[in-house]
């Protein structure tokens, strides 16, 4: 059912649970099945469009294997599970100082293909970045356990409130989910080939692992930002639920609703009890909102600097390829540079989409409450005491307090990777001109 026809009628708390047929016949957005009415289902349906990854992370040990309560309630991990995520743990940071221990030996030079010093630092650089965003996603999800449980718990009894109170069960809209985990699978499965294939003489026992590991670490973080999305995006669904609701009390509203009805009677007489509902629930989606941004920040700004020198190196990388000297261009470096570009490109714009539009709709409920009708006195108080409010509270999603993500970062990082693309190109038109009096003075 669409969420317009509840919001729009407004009934009383009774009427809301036992909804009438009449109601489903003309919904306002018929495509719009976010807020579908569906029946209460043994398992919870708040997260199962982000099954999959959850998954994922929960076999790599960077979420707990948490236990089903019941349908809007989970638990902490039994004992057995807590052991299993700490030994993956060990197994990932073991790997990776037996990886930083290999790169500094000679068995890492096959897998250097570049042949300027400027390229091998680019590729150490970015090599070390993504150990390290690695490494501190494990740490930091090892540390905030419970915060993600009591993200997920509050989300749930949330939507548990919204059932019991206006007989809805609340969408995600979280199917893209599955397609980015497909889409990083393939990824970092092609780059893997491209890898090995480029790697010249026999790949020894060590190249493999580090190249395998050197894919799970980036497929892992990349997996754990759409989780991140996917958590925003809930948010950001059930602020619309809370915007629309609070819509229905405007005073365009309120006109057409009793120009429908050719009556006398608002819906706003239900306005005191029903405010009280949509207040509170503004108020716990913005603590989650908070604890989503405290829990993932971190990660989220260093997986960031990754991308954002891992963007610039491979546009560096195609800027060498093309100006070839030699007018021979390397087709598995081409793929490998595209490969990278198509997938942190789409991860930085899922991040900055996520992040804008649950800021907007948070942001947006105080505007749509100063357009709230309030023809008594007892109205005005609440709102102006919600509004008082709101304009003391300053919501953003940041990057660890550095700057906030909305939908001007993916802008802002291209701005950043551009700059830094052209000192990367000084510093080879640098080398290549000492190269050439080299070249000269040795003739």
């Amino acid at each position: 059912m669409s969420p317009n026809t509840w919001i729009i009628e407004m009934a009383s708390h009774s009427s809301r649970l036992h909804p009438q047929p009449h109601l489903h016949s003309h919904p306002r957005h018929p495509s719009n099945d976010v807020f579908a009415r569906r029946e209460a289902s043994s398992e919870s349906p708040v997260f199962e469009d982000i099954t999959t990854i959850l998954t994922v992370l929960k076999t790599c040990g960077l979420l707990p294997f948490y236990e089903q309560i019941s349908s809007y309630e989970v638990g902490p991990p039994t004992k057995t599970n807590e052991f299993y995520s700490f030994f993956v743990r060990g197994v990932v940071h073991a790997l990776t100082i037996f990886n930083i221990y290999s790169l500094i030996t000679p068995n890492a030079d096959q897998l250097f293909f570049s042949l300027r010093e400027t390229d091998n630092v680019n590729q150490w650089i970015e090599l070390l970045l993504c150990i390290f965003t690695y490494t501190l996603t494990v740490f930091v999800c090892a540390r905030n356990t419970k915060s993600i449980l009591e993200i997920m718990n509050e989300i749930l009894k949330l939507d548990k409130e919204v059932l019991r109170q206006f007989g809805v069960v609340l969408g995600n809209n979280c199917n893209f989910s599955v397609k980015f985990l497909v889409v990083i699978v393939c990824c970092q499965a092609y780059i893997m080939i491209l890898r090995i294939y480029t790697v010249k003489g026999i790949i020894t026992p060590t190249s493999y692992i580090l190249i395998a590991f050197y894919a799970v670490q980036n497929g892992l973080t990349a997996i754990y930002i759409v989780f991140a999305s996917a958590l925003l995006r809930i948010v950001c669904i059930r602020f619309q639920f809370v915007n629309q609701l609070l819509n229905a009390f405007t005073y365009v509203q309120q006109e057409k609703l009793a120009k429908s009805r050719r009556q006398l009677v608002s819906a706003m007489e239900n306005f005191p009890e029903d405010s009280l509902f949509i207040y509170r629930t503004h108020n716990k989606l913005l603590r989650i909102y908070k604890s989503i941004n405290e829990s993932c920040s971190l990660i989220i700004v260093c997986f960031l600097g990754y991308s954002f020198y891992t963007v610039t190196t491979n546009w560096y990388n195609l800027f060498v390829q093309i100006t070839n000297n030699k007018g021979v261009i390397s087709a598995h470096i081409m793929q490998w540079c595209l490969a990278w570009l198509c997938l942190h490109t789409s991860l930085l714009a899922l991040l900055s989409r996520s992040c804008g539009a649950t800021t907007y709709e948070a942001n947006t409920t105080a505007q749509i409450l100063a357009r709230v009708y309030g023809k008594s006195k007892e109205f005005q108080n609440i709102i102006d005491k919600f509004l008082t409010k709101s304009i003391k509270q300053e919501v953003q999603f940041t990057a660890y307090g550095f700057f906030a993500i909305d939908n001007s970062t993916l802008f802002k990082i291209f701005s950043a990777v551009t700059t830094y693309l052209v000192i990367l190109i000084q510093f080879k038109q640098l080398e290549d001109s000492k190269l050439e009096e080299q070249v000269q003075n040795e003739t």
